[in-house]
């Protein structure tokens, strides 16, 4: 097998991954309700943040893109799933999510600073496992949590789920949709690793 052949077969599995981490990431299911399976892709928040995060990634050789046409559909892969990897994970929209959001950009700078690939591939899943136990054990807790009783005229309970829905308007999603949603974020992980390899033993892969 020749160097070439097998850099085209590392950039289709890649491409085929990302596709499917994309695919999988823009399922819904949600908890209560009759509603089949949904397909919501990434919006604007997690589209602008996939740009920077790509453009961090390949600052940082976590990912490269290969010389020729090949070039192009691997950025645009990558920016969906990456996107997409950031629909998963960010909170559901309210004043929370801004926060999370205007922070990881900013730490999107902190991956660029780092002096080798594997401190920021560090930085990149403290980023990942911080959003997630934001999303996935924080804002239930939250929801739980922050309910009032109604006391006569006073509608306690509608203020608290007002309020509530100001810092994060969180929708339960069945645990099979949690599921698909982690098997995107593999799909993506195994990604990168195709990818993890010194750029000195590829091959026309210049950045």
């Amino acid at each position: 097998m020749t160097t070439l052949t097998l850099a085209r077969r590392t950039v289709l599995g890649v491409c085929l991954l990302l596709a499917s981490a994309t695919l999988l990431g823009g399922l819904d299911l949600p908890a209560h309700g009759y509603e089949a399976f949904q397909f919501a892709p990434f919006g604007l928040v997690a589209g602008l943040l996939g740009i920077v995060y790509v453009f961090a990634l390949s600052n940082r050789q976590l990912i490269r893109f290969a010389a020729g046409w090949h070039r192009g559909l691997l950025i645009v892969y990558w920016v969906a799933g990456t996107a997409t990897a950031f629909r998963i994970l960010l909170p559901p929209p309210g004043l929370v999510q801004v926060g999370l959001a205007v922070s990881t950009a900013l730490a999107a700078a902190v991956i660029v600073s780092r002096p080798n690939r594997e401190s920021a591939v560090v930085w990149l899943g403290v980023v990942a496992v911080t959003l997630a136990v934001m999303k996935f054990a924080l804002v239930p807790l939250f929801e739980a949590r922050s309910g009032l009783p109604d006391w006569g005229p006073f509608q306690l309970g509608q203020t608290a789920d007002a309020l509530r829905d100001l810092f994060v308007a969180y929708t339960p999603q069945r645990p099979v949709a949690q599921a698909i949603h982690f098997g995107a974020l593999g799909c993506y992980a195994v990604a990168l690793w195709i990818q993890w390899k010194p750029p000195s033993s590829v091959d026309g892969t210049a950045r």
